[in-house]
């Protein structure tokens, strides 16, 4: 593996989507994850786009649609580090992430929603109370992202209907 300095990397910019309907929310699991590990759709902001951009690009990547509604951002983000791995697979370029909330409506239904089985394995809806248990990881890059989430879908309550 390549020698480099973490400290000298910056952390590349993304967008979480809190995605709900009905006063549920929507998780998905990733590929290659282990079965109780779950988050919100998200991803990367390149370079040449903005916000507004990554957020439907990732929605569309992910989720197969574009029937989404952007309601609000967080004043909430999270900023974490990857391991030596993730940082070699990003090509030395970044040392991990700062993730930018965003709180979507899902306007269609479930049906619509075709996972991209290239990256995910599946999706579910939740109640607010049912989150936690789903993303309560103890791996380090999941440090204060349980806090940061109930956080952010306090904040975002007023919003929801």
């Amino acid at each position: 593996m390549k020698r480099f300095n973490k400290k000298n990397l910056p952390y590349r910019d993304s967008v979480a989507c809190i995605v709900y309907k009905d006063f549920k929310f929507l998780l998905v699991q990733l590929k290659g994850w282990p079965k109780n590990f779950w988050k919100f759709p998200q991803g990367g902001i390149k370079e040449e786009e903005t916000e507004i951009d990554a957020i439907k690009r990732e929605l569309e990547e992910e989720l197969g649609t574009k029937n989404f509604k952007i309601i609000t951002k967080s004043f909430y983000g999270n900023i974490y580090d990857w391991d030596n791995k993730s940082i070699a697979l990003a090509g030395y370029k970044w040392r991990g992430q700062n993730q930018k909330f965003f709180l979507i409506k899902f306007l269609g239904n479930d049906d619509e929603i075709k996972i991209n089985k290239n990256e995910l394995n599946t999706f579910k809806w939740l109640k607010k109370e049912q989150i936690n248990k789903h993303i309560d990881h103890k791996h380090k890059i999941f440090k204060n992202y349980k806090e940061t989430i109930k956080k952010i879908i306090d904040e975002f309550e007023p919003y929801l209907d």
